[in-house]
């Protein structure tokens, strides 16, 4: 997908707002088709414990976490078509690789009693990973050797 939008942002401009737009809209029909699931989600969010913003004030916690997480989804997708449109879809590839091995990181977490907020396992495929994403991002970052000729 990236080495598409590299191509789209060099032939018709960086305009990385009408492409966030349409790959957007373009997704939405398929949500159609999971018609009967969305009514009930939507039932069990209105029917959720409300977040009290003030005494006896607030709206379903489920919505206001769904209204974060589209607020962050936003500025989080925003960034990644600038990187597309500034760097290489390599670049912006293992930027985006980074950032999701510290997250795996973040939800992971070793114990929760040692301040981390999840308490899930870290198994050896884990340590695996991370061993390859460090190698890696570290093999990214070295500069390229000029061809002599």
């Amino acid at each position: 997908m990236g080495v598409l939008q590299e191509r789209l942002f060099s032939r018709f401009g960086k305009v990385k707002d009408e492409a966030l737009f349409f790959s957007h809209l373009l997704g939405l029909p398929s949500f159609f088709t999971q018609w009967g699931s969305l009514l009930t989600s939507i039932q069990e969010f209105n029917s959720s414990a409300p977040l009290e913003v003030w005494p006896g004030v607030g709206p379903p916690r489920l919505w206001a976490f769904l209204l974060l997480n589209v607020i962050l989804q936003n500025v989080g997708l925003k960034g990644i078509y600038w990187l597309l449109s500034e760097w290489s879809s390599l670049a912006v590839t293992m930027v985006t690789t980074v950032r999701k091995f510290l997250s795996l990181l973040l939800s992971i977490g070793i114990n929760a009693e040692y301040g981390y907020l999840f308490s899930n396992p870290f198994t050896t495929a884990h340590w695996i990973g991370s061993i390859l994403v460090l190698v890696g991002s570290g093999l990214f970052s070295l500069p390229e050797k000029k061809k002599t000729e």
